[in-house]
């Protein structure tokens, strides 16, 4: 065991005196990665820029989230972007938003909006520009899936117009047969009041019977007597209920038929939108590149690859000496 430790003593000793007599080359090889990383990271290497934007996702049943992200990633938007500026700046936009990154925030309604590079002035014009369209062209898309949707609202509200008819028809048909009853019910307490000598209940019960009568001839549904009389039937209460539930779709697709006909209204520009501007662009910032951290790897670099070179070098002595 102790012969193992000298001869390892013996070894190390070795290794530095291959370094130590190398020395020189070592430091060559070190000094010239570190000025060359300098030279290339001072003088070589451009400034590298960011700027970015929020984007605030309106829930919309026409575009979700994720087809919005995707459209904002398309081609056609930086196209169109491109082309404002006419066809000899169109290579140079299409250039600067090459570098876009568009994501979701975590699980937020958020849009993050990043563009990357070098030209601040020129990432500040274009990147600009491209919110504004990718805005535009998102809400224009959300309004006109709106619009094309006019004829389905169109049908529904026609299917949903005819369905009310037969079911109102039933209730009224039910309600007067409930009604006939209730009269016939009516007579003949009336009969008795009138045998006792109870005018006033006799003439209660008689303004019971004309309103009742009214309800069957009329078809009104809505009076306090016609509810009363549909509360006591669970047939009735089922067609009252399916009424009702009826009568809310019908107002609900006639409001989305007036705002889709009137497409220029504020109302209906709120409700196709998809996305708005949350966080407008930030001013270009510096980013990079690490000029310190390039110059410390290099550094570390070339003293592993000058250490290297005196090991290989005086590996190649040992076998030219032999």
């Amino acid at each position: 065991m102790v012969n193992d430790i000298v001869e390892e003593e013996i070894d190390l000793r070795e290794y530095l005196k291959v370094v130590w007599k190398n020395k020189l080359l070592i430091l060559a090889v070190f000094l010239i990665s570190l000025i060359s990383s300098g030279f290339y990271s001072f003088f070589v290497l451009q400034d590298e820029y960011q700027t970015d934007a929020k984007l605030s996702y309106v829930s919309n049943q026409k575009i979700s989230l994720a087809d919005a992200i995707e459209i904002l990633k398309s081609q056609p938007i930086i196209q169109k972007t491109a082309a404002q500026d006419g066809e000899a700046s169109k290579n140079e936009a299409i250039s600067t938003l090459s570098s876009l990154k568009v994501e979701n925030i975590g699980n937020t309604n958020q849009i993050l909006l990043q563009l990357k590079g070098n030209k601040p002035e020129m990432m500040k014009k274009y990147f600009g520009q491209y919110i504004e369209v990718s805005v535009d062209e998102l809400n224009r898309k959300s309004l006109e899936k709106s619009q094309s949707d006019y004829p389905r609202l169109k049908n529904l509200s026609v299917l949903y117009a005819k369905q009310r008819e037969e079911i109102n028809a039933e209730l009224k048909k039910g309600l007067a047969e409930e009604a006939d009853f209730e009269i016939a019910r009516l007579r003949n307490l009336s009969l008795i009041a009138a045998r006792f000598g109870y005018k006033d209940k006799q003439l209660e019960i008689e303004y019971k019977i004309a309103d009742l009568m009214s309800i069957k001839e009329e078809g009104r549904i809505y009076t306090n007597s016609a509810q009363q009389l549909i509360q006591s039937n669970p047939e009735l209460i089922l067609l009252n209920s399916r009424l009702n539930s009826i009568d809310a779709k019908l107002a609900d697709l006639q409001a989305k038929m007036m705002e889709l006909e009137n497409p220029d209204s504020s109302v209906n520009n709120t409700t196709s939108n998809v996305v708005e501007l949350l966080t407008p662009p930030t001013d270009p910032t510096v980013i990079g590149p690490k000029r310190s951290l390039n110059i410390a790897i290099a550094a570390v670099l070339g003293l592993f690859v000058g250490v290297f070179a005196a090991f290989f070098k005086n590996y190649m002595e040992g076998s030219a000496s032999k």
